[in-house]
């Protein structure tokens, strides 16, 4: 009960910290009403990143502290299996994984829900990886759980020469799984000693791509911490035009992050609408430092 005392009292002051907004509508409801223990504070959501094995995922079914799951898809072959190529559960260069991502998603589906309840972040690496799992995420997605597709559809800062998926493309793609909720990014260049932001020109391309395919999902923007630490007025704007979106801040582990100017960041978006997605060095200097 003291544990159960000590988590209520840190999710009310952690929203007592951050400005009221709107919520990520998920499944026809939010992601709040799927995790009411946040409180309608999304910075709240904990994360399993890179799931693309089969020890690890069993291992983070198993886990009541992680609420999503976040796994890369790619174009591969399955361990002890047939070559033929398959959505696997990989990051690039990987071609090869003991973990498909029906097996995958089967996994989830049956997850009993009454026990712990989590969601699913499925990074895509090509449009090719994307376009062979729609038949499969349509099979297991009953909207019994959140659902996230996620890829890097333009080039960011600072000066990114990795290349993206085709943004339209991937839209066009996308609506082909329902109520799903988009996660659009950047890809950047970014690091230890290296200082940049997300510019004027960033936003109004994202903006651009969005208005010009009618997107109807809710949409969360992943963005890379050190570059958002820098860049509030350019988020305030995403934000205020893209109506219900939200942010989802990521990092690696050794990023250049201004911590205070971070800090602020989430501060004046508010927590209803960051995701925290940041390793956990980053993660425990946040809001409450």
């Amino acid at each position: 009960m003291l544990v159960n005392s000590v988590y209520l009292s840190l999710a009310i002051l952690l929203i007592s910290m951050c400005k009221q907004g709107q919520t990520a509508t998920i499944m026809g409801s939010t992601m709040t009403d799927f995790f009411p223990e946040v409180y309608g504070n999304v910075s709240l959501v904990t994360w399993a990143h890179a799931v693309n094995n089969q020890a690890y995922l069993t291992k983070t079914l198993a886990d009541g502290r992680i609420m999503m799951i976040e796994a890369d898809i790619s174009e591969g072959i399955e361990s002890n299996s047939s070559d033929k190529l398959i959505p696997i559960m990989a990051h690039p260069p990987n071609r090869e994984s003991d973990l498909s991502l029906e097996s995958f998603l089967e996994q989830i589906t049956n997850q009993p829900k009454s026990t712990i309840r989590q969601g699913v972040k499925l990074d895509f690496k090509s449009l090719a990886a994307l376009e062979m799992s729609i038949g499969i995420i349509n099979y297991y997605n009953k909207e019994t759980f959140p659902l996230w597709i996620n890829a890097d559809i333009l080039p960011g800062p600072i000066n990114s020469t990795v290349k993206p998926v085709n943004p339209y493309r991937f839209l066009e793609l996308s609506k082909k799984l329902g109520n799903v909720v988009l996660s659009l990014g950047w890809t950047t260049h970014y690091g230890p000693g290296m200082v940049g932001k997300y510019k004027d020109t960033d936003i109004e391309t994202m903006l651009h791509v969005i208005n010009s395919n009618n997107i109807l999902n809710e949409i969360s923007f992943p963005v890379r911490a050190g570059l958002a630490a820098e860049s509030l007025d350019e988020l305030l704007r995403l934000l205020k035009t893209v109506k219900h979106s939200t942010l989802t801040l990521w990092s690696h582990e050794n990023d250049n992050v201004n911590v205070s100017k971070l800090n602020n960041v989430i501060k004046e978006i508010g927590c209803d609408r960051i995701y925290i997605d940041v390793p956990e060095s980053l993660r425990k200097q946040l809001i409450t430092s």
